[in-house]
């Protein structure tokens, strides 16, 4: 049976419970010298951020929040995670990558056994991001980013480093210490690096369409508080999950990894650019057909919370469908879309509901923790008054790197992303409510087939049953990513780092 006690100390601590953060930098690398590689990691296994540290460090922030209140110092506290692709773990010999090699060994008696104890599971994991969604149509090649995208037939992500802090200065020394360590020896190369920063001012907590983000997470069993936010309601929100379906090896995997990924995750990593000044332009142009929005104050708003689920400050819809001016909701999670055969107050087709269903399903089997970051700069005068993204300077783009971790790839992002954003048809059976056109795609993240009906979303109008459809623009852009494992500290300074299982044939 799988073991539901979290050993803090053992699993790296952005899985749970997220890094403190206000600059991130992910070092995409690219892993040249294997038996190198694995000596390097050994020497930074003490330096890795693991559960226990991030929670001692969020200790430090709050009663330092509690000593000086909004005049608390910014403190450093610099955070440091590793993940690796399949590419990378069958560079450490520890991966059976092809179907070719895979054929290979399991013909081998004594491999075959190793295969069976010792191979990570997961065929997406397996694939790559790239493969999978470029495959299935979900992802425009042409519009995948350099890095991401496989070269010659071979993909150049091996791994990630995770480096964060709340002050700029301190991240760009602990990346200068990393590539020193790992790219200045010739270990690695880094085919892709990536900056995230948090927006600070008044959009402060808020990614780049302006909604607060990172208000509801799963509340997961054995780590976090029943309730963060308040008591709920009996019977509603917030519920915990299984740990399972975030940490290998816990109660809720049904994966049977083997046994030395007990306490890693699956991570994904997800480059959204995001298309702000054509977004406000479409809730400006369509805030007039919004139901119930003549009499707000300001239509878009209302207009915009139909799309998130949530208004900008974080009120949730199903709360306060009309307004957002009560401070006790801006962070409340104690709801549930009940009654789940409407949706009289939130549109069923909303991100945060098409995302975390809620009432809507009775069972929780697709669960992410997500730990995103912005990237980019604000919106510039030039861009707004055009009301046009500036597309032809990269240093104008702007989006969300965006991070997950679950204990299966198929099962949580994917699922989320192709079976529930970007099916009209989800949340199932409200057709009695909505017409044969289905509750719509995720506005936010919803992505089309080119066998699939336009874009569009279905809202509520005090009918019943609904007729109120709006046709969508797209105004996020998937510019690729890709599928990690982040193992647990012990698997590191184990398993991972021991002679290879196989043969290995890098890729010099």
């Amino acid at each position: 049976m799988a073991s539901s006690i979290i050993r803090k100390a053992n699993i790296q601590g952005d899985i749970w419970p997220g890094l403190p953060k206000r600059f991130e930098t992910f070092l995409f690398f690219n892993i040249l010298k294997p038996d190198e590689f694995k000596k390097q990691l050994k020497t930074h296994l003490p330096k890795i951020t693991t559960a226990e540290h991030a929670c001692q460090m969020k200790d430090k922030i709050a009663a330092e929040r509690a000593k000086n209140g909004k005049k608390a110092p910014l403190l450093p506290l610099p955070g440091f995670n590793i993940a690796f692709s399949s590419t990378g773990l069958s560079k450490l010999g520890k991966y059976v990558l092809t179907a070719a090699e895979q054929g290979e060994v399991k013909r081998d008696r004594v491999l075959s056994k190793i295969f069976r104890e010792k191979q990570l599971r997961g065929g997406l994991f397996e694939k790559g991001m790239y493969e999978d969604l470029t495959g299935e149509g979900w992802d425009d090649p042409e519009e995948i980013r350099r890095g991401y995208k496989p070269e010659n037939g071979q993909r150049l992500i091996d791994g990630v480093l995770l480096v964060t802090s709340s002050v700029r200065e301190d991240i760009l020394e602990q990346v200068d210490k990393l590539s020193k360590a790992f790219l200045d020896t010739g270990i690695v190369s880094f085919p892709l690096i990536r900056e995230g920063m948090a927006r600070d001012g008044v959009n402060k907590g808020r990614e780049h369409f302006g909604f607060v983000d990172g208000i509801s997470q799963p509340i997961i069993k054995g780590l976090d508080d029943q309730a963060p936010h308040g008591k709920a309601p009996e019977g509603k929100e917030p519920k915990s999950v299984n740990p399972g379906l975030i940490f290998v090896g816990h109660e809720g995997d049904r994966m049977g990894q083997p046994k030395w990924a007990k306490d890693g995750s699956f991570m994904v990593i997800r480059d959204l650019q995001q298309l702000v000044p054509e977004f406000d332009k479409w809730l400006d142009d369509n805030a007039h057909r919004t139901p119930f929005a003549a009499d707000h104050p300001k239509p878009s708003e209302k207009l915009a919370a139909y799309l998130m689920g949530r208004w900008r400050n974080g009120t949730p819809v199903d709360e306060n469908p009309h307004h957002d001016d009560d401070p006790t909701l801006h962070t409340s999670n104690k709801f549930d879309y009940e009654p789940r055969d409407k949706h009289d107050k939130c549109p069923f087709a909303a991100h945060t509901r098409k995302m975390r269903p809620r009432a809507d399903l009775d069972h929780d089997h697709a669960v992410i923790v997500r730990r995103g970051i912005s990237y980019g700069d604000e919106v510039t005068q030039e861009e707004r008054e055009a009301r046009k993204s500036d597309m032809q300077d990269p240093a104008k783009e702007r989006g969300l790197l965006f991070v997950c971790y679950n204990s299966d790839v198929r099962m949580g992002f994917n699922f989320l992303t192709t079976r529930w954003a970007s099916n009209h048809h989800f949340p199932d059976r409200k057709h009695k409510f909505v017409g044969n056109e289905g509750p719509g795609i995720d506005a936010i993240v919803g992505q089309r087939l080119d066998h699939h009906p336009a874009r569009s979303i279905g809202l509520p109008d005090g009918k019943d049953p609904t007729e109120h459809r709006m046709e969508l623009d797209r105004w996020v852009i998937h510019r690729g990513g890709e599928y990690f494992f982040s193992p647990s500290i012990e698997a590191m300074d184990t398993y991972l780092t021991e002679a290879p299982d196989y043969p290995v044939k890098a890729k010099l």
